[in-house]
Parts: structure tokens; C-alpha cells; sequence
């Protein structure tokens, strides 16, 4: 796939790529700064709705959808969407009204395009996704994601065109289900858009519906362009006169480059090729790091094992792959990120631990922890001879990972690690697969993306895979619950009248209790107990080996101003403001420009 692979092709981008104002006649030629900016890897599929494992992707999705609130870099919860709200705690009913805001598509959303989302998408037993967790709390979310009712009796309605009813569950903290609609997976969905063509809707600019900030306007895999444009119709009228009273810049101008041939570094800041850069090469990091803007995220960069095939079908092996994991030599080597002591990061694990959460399990340590996956490791290959199987016969295995700089750099560090533990591991870095939709439509997906999909019914084509493990939420419980049995968000196997598996095929009775003690316990102290001993089982047991808690970071030019950070991570370019865009605006803009204010001169002296 031809892709740019250098910042001339990105100059000619921004001097080039000239797609017209579609919602606005009244717009001038000269709509705002058209800032180039760097977003980050390539990613395929911008559906908040669907199981995501990329980080980036979610970056972008942010700036693409609104759900009804947000978190602040406080961890203050903020209306977004959601004009207003009113809990009545008797009738467990929560009515939320719609501020006027419009879909990319100059249609108005409104209260159906949320039920839409969640009933028919995220809640759907066919849909395999964990983020279906962040709705748990509402009215019979569990039993419409296992198939066990019927989707019109999940606890949500529109009681009018712009006011959404949502009835919450008996036992549920509002309060924390409120936060959880803050999450870009609860986002609406037009229906018009995705029931049409379900396949592909989220993948390329003339399908997608977006109700965030910006819609994607362009998009080409094959030289890889990327221009988002101002969405004129968020929380306003697509016809407003003062079109950037919400947003600022009128478009982002991006490219996606070959982690292999990358030539972006942070000089290209301080050039002004580029004013906006979420990303820079390991080479650079070091030296610059000072200079980026960084926040937590709520992700784990995380190798998942297959827990159905040997030698990961024996928990003492996984146990001690993940103790031999130097997660501080990782880190120093990305540079961004903080050493994974748990599968939650410190913004989740505070409302298990409270004031305690430094003391949870901790395996950071490399040199003790290497001991005791040594001797877990004698004990495992015994186990594994005395089962009739040679060591030998399975100790290579293929690690598969991300095309991109990062994801590779950390697995060939850690298959070091692992050679110490007699494992020969090979490297597989995955980019893309094409798909044929017609004759006149092909489609590219993430081929780490489709690996995960199908393990939820059971397909599960990889040894150990890197993903990027979404917390979705502050709330425990959403991320804990992906890896039980029955609340694990992948939905119900309907021929065989089961539940769905998870990622690693991983199943234990005691973690499943824990989970569901939890959720429905009456005390905060109970529910913190319990998910406190599910997480301990999930790190003893090891079907997942958290490495770093990722960090979103960002090198911004000084002419760029008002690029704000959410509790989430994401990077809000809403009120971005460049400094003399003017000079940066082609140079046909500006000629147009020039022609207007003459002729208006003209008929001045008139």
C-alpha cells in the first residue's frame, strides 16, 4: 500500500486538498485555519460502537462522536450532548433533554438515535463488544445482551423527540452509570446510516454520520490522506451565521505514515510543517519529551493469551511470562506510558483500593519477579511432561502484534525476556486485510482487530496477540467483567444456547462470582471486596499480561493555542486557534479571497 512517507507529501496536502463547504452557502472561501496536523497510526474502522483495540482510533472517534457527557482533566463530569438532566430516585428514572446539536448530515439528533445505539448495537447479542458493560446498570442491560428479553424491554426510551428516559436498575449508583455514558462507546448512531449499509458505514467519508466536533471528510487508505472539516451543525445550526462560534478550525489536515519509512520527528514542529503531532518516532522521544503535552488514558497496552491451546492452557505458564516482563525497560524504551502493575490504572483502581491503591499486586520488579517465573516455569513443564506432551513441542509460538513502531519495539524486548524462560518466540507484525463487498466496494480492515472479533465466537487464530485493552470508564466493573462467562459483552451463542467466549477463551467459576457479587452488592465497601479479589484472580490466573498503561502524548507548535485534554486522554481540538493562519491557507483560497474583497470595493465606488 503506497502511503506518504514524508512531510513534502503532507505540504502538498495541505496546499492541495481543496474539498468545498457542504453545509453552509453562506460560509466564506476563507472558513477558518486549515491546520496540518499528525494523528497518529492508520486505523480502519471508526464505529464507537463496535470492539475497538486501538488507542489511536479512539483519539479520532472523540473528535468524530459526542455521547451524552463528558470527563473533564479533573474527572468532573460535564454535559455534553445532554442539555439538561433530573434524577427521580424513587422511580429510579433519569430524563435527559438533547441540546440542539446536528448529525454531519444536517439532521438533527435526537433521543431515538441513542436508543438506537445502545438497544440494536451495543446491547445486541450478535454485537461482541465489552463496552456493552458501561449500560449494565440500566434495566435488564444484562438479560438484552445475553438474549435473555427482548431489546424493547432494556430500560431506555425516547419519551420525546429530544428527551431520553432511562430507567436504571435496582442497587445501581446513577451516579456512576452517568459516568459511564460519558464514554465515546455510548455515543448515538444514525440509523439511516449504519441499517443501510451495516458492513461498511463506519469506514469511509461518503457513508459515515458523525455528531461530533468534525466529520470525516476524506479519507484514502492507498496514499494515505486524512482531512476532518469543522462539523457546522454541532450545537447549532448547520446554517448559523457565526459557523465557528462552536469550532474553530475549519479543517485538520492529516496523513498516516509506514512505521518502517517514518520521517516525521519533532523538528517538523519547529519547522511549522506540522502544528499538531500526536506521535513521534522512539528516536525522538527521549530528547523531546519535555516538550509534549501528556495525560493517562484509560487503555493497557496488554498481550492476551490463548488460553485453549498448550502450553497458555496452563496458568503457571502465563503467570510466569507476565513476571518476566520488565515493564520499566519497556517503558523506557516508548518513553510515554507507566508500568502496568494491574490491569487498572491508578484513575480505575482508586474506586477499588481508595487510599490503598499503590499497595495492590505489584510485578514491576524485574529481577525478583524473573526468579519466581523461573521456578513457575519448572513447576509448569513438568506439569505439561507429566500430561504426555513434550516441552519442547510447544514452547515456539508466534507473538503477534501492530504493525508499527511501538507495538514491535516492545515485542522484541519482551520476546528477549521470554527467551530466558526457554521460549523461542517469533514476532508477527499485522497491518490490513482487504475485503470485497461488491464489485464496485472494497474495504479495509484491521487485521488485529479481526483476530479479536473472532475469537468471540470461538476462532481464536493467534498464540498471543498486543492490544491495546480498553477501561472504557473509571468503573471497575466494565473492564473486569470482559473476562467472565456471562457478562463479558460478546453476547450469547444462540445455536448452542451459551454464552460467547472471551479473548483468551479463559474461564474461572470463582472470578465469575466475584464479578457478580459485585455487581450486585448494596455497599461500596462489598463492591470494592469483590473486585479487588477478581482482579487478583485475573493476575494470578494471567489469560491477560497488562505491560503499560498507555499515556496520549502531543507536541504542539507555539502559532497553535486552546488544544485542551479530556479524562479520557483525548486531545480536544474544538477551540484550537493557529496563529497567522493566513499564510497557510492555499494559495487559490487566498486569491479568491482577494477577487471578493475587490469586487465589494468595486461597488463601493460605485
Amino acid at each position: 500500500m503506497k502511503k506518504i512517507v514524508s512531510l513534502l507529501l503532507a505540504v502538498v496536502m495541505l496546499l492541495g486538498v481543496m474539498l468545498s463547504l457542504t453545509s453552509c452557502e453562506e460560509a466564506p472561501a476563507d472558513a477558518g485555519a486549515q491546520i496540518s496536523v499528525y494523528l497518529g497510526n492508520e486505523f480502519y474502522d471508526l464505529d464507537p460502537t463496535d470492539y475497538y483495540v486501538d488507542s489511536n482510533a479512539e483519539q479520532v472517534m472523540s473528535m468524530l462522536f459526542e455521547p451524552l457527557f463528558r470527563i473533564n482533566e479533573d474527572g468532573e463530569l460535564e454535559k455534553a450532548l445532554a442539555k439538561s438532566y433530573k434524577v427521580d430516585v424513587v422511580d429510579r428514572e433519569i430524563v435527559i433533554k438533547l441540546r440542539e446539536s446536528y448529525w454531519s448530515t444536517d439532521d438533527r439528533v435526537i433521543a431515538a438515535d441513542f436508543v438506537y445505539a445502545w438497544r440494536e448495537a451495543l446491547l445486541s447479542p450478535n454485537n461482541a463488544n465489552p463496552a456493552a458493560a458501561l449500560l449494565y446498570d440500566i434495566e435488564n442491560a444484562v438479560a438484552v445482551k445475553s438474549g435473555d428479553v427482548k431489546p424493547t424491554e432494556l430500560g431506555v426510551e425516547a419519551s420525546d423527540t429530544y428527551e431520553l428516559t432511562i430507567k436504571y436498575r435496582e442497587g445501581a449508583d446513577y451516579n456512576r452509570l452517568l459516568n459511564n455514558l460519558a464514554s465515546i462507546a455510548t455515543s448515538p448512531l444514525r440509523q439511516g446510516n449504519v441499517f443501510n449499509i451495516e458492513s461498511y458505514w463506519s469506514k469511509e467519508a461518503s457513508t459515515i454520520a458523525t455528531n461530533g466536533a468534525f466529520k470525516l471528510n476524506y479519507i484514502n487508505h492507498a496514499t494515505g490522506e486524512l482531512t476532518l472539516e469543522r462539523n457546522l451543525g454541532y450545537h447549532q445550526s448547520p446554517t448559523a451565521v457565526d459557523y465557528d462560534n462552536k469550532v474553530v478550525p475549519n479543517r485538520l489536515l492529516s496523513f498516516f505514515i509506514d512505521g518502517e519509512e517514518r520521517t516525521i520527528s519533532y523538528n517538523d514542529i519547529e519547522e511549522k510543517t506540522v502544528f499538531f503531532m500526536s506521535d513521534a518516532p522512539l528516536s525522538d522521544r527521549a530528547d523531546v519529551k519535555d516538550e509534549a503535552i501528556v495525560s493517562d488514558t484509560l487503555s493497557v497496552y496488554s498481550y492476551v493469551f490463548n488460553t485453549t491451546k498448550a502450553p497458555f492452557n496452563n496458568a503457571k505458564v502465563r503467570r510466569a511470562l507476565l513476571l518476566a516482563i520488565d515493564r520499566k525497560a519497556v517503558v523506557e524504551a516508548i518513553t510515554f506510558g507507566k508500568a502496568a502493575n494491574g490491569l487498572l490504572n491508578e484513575a480505575v483502581a482508586k474506586g477499588v483500593y481508595g487510599e490503598s491503591v499503590s499497595d495492590r499486586i505489584d510485578n514491576s520488579d524485574y529481577e525478583s519477579s524473573l526468579e519466581e517465573a523461573k521456578e513457575l516455569m519448572a513447576e509448569a513443564k513438568a506439569e505439561i511432561e507429566a500430561s504426555g506432551i513434550k516441552f519442547n513441542s510447544v514452547r515456539k509460538f508466534t507473538l503477534t502484534v501492530n504493525n508499527d513502531e511501538e507495538s514491535i519495539a516492545i515485542a522484541n524486548l519482551v520476546k528477549e525476556f521470554w527467551s530466558q524462560l526457554q521460549f523461542v518466540v517469533t514476532v508477527k507484525p499485522v497491518d490490513y486485510l482487504f475485503s470485497a463487498i461488491d464489485k464496485d466496494t472494497e474495504i479495509i480492515d484491521s487485521e488485529i482487530q479481526k483476530l479479536v472479533k473472532d475469537s468471540s465466537v470461538g476462532i481464536r487464530d493467534f498464540d498471543v496477540i498486543g492490544i491495546d485493552f480498553q477501561l472504557y470508564s473509571t468503573d471497575a466493573l466494565v473492564s473486569l467483567a470482559s473476562f467472565t462467562s456471562n457478562m463479558n459483552g460478546c453476547g450469547a451463542d444462540f445455536a448452542n444456547d451459551s454464552y460467547r467466549g472471551t479473548l483468551s477463551g479463559w474461564v474461572n467459576s470463582d472470578y465469575d462470582s466475584y464479578i457478580s457479587a459485585a455487581y450486585n452488592a448494596r455497599s461500596e465497601e462489598k463492591r470494592a471486596e469483590y473486585l479487588a479479589k477478581a482482579e487478583e484472580i485475573l493476575l494470578e490466573e494471567a489469560p491477560i499480561a497488562p505491560i503499560v498503561f498507555n499515556q496520549s502524548f502531543a507536541f504542539v507548535s507555539g502559532d497553535l493555542t486552546g488544544i485542551e485534554v479530556d479524562g479520557f486522554g483525548h486531545f480536544i481540538l474544538n477551540g484550537a486557534t493557529q496563529a497567522n493562519y493566513h499564510d497557510y491557507l492555499p494559495k487559490e483560497e487566498i486569491e479568491d479571497e482577494e477577487d471578493d474583497s475587490e469586487e465589494e470595493g468595486s461597488e463601493d465606488e460605485e
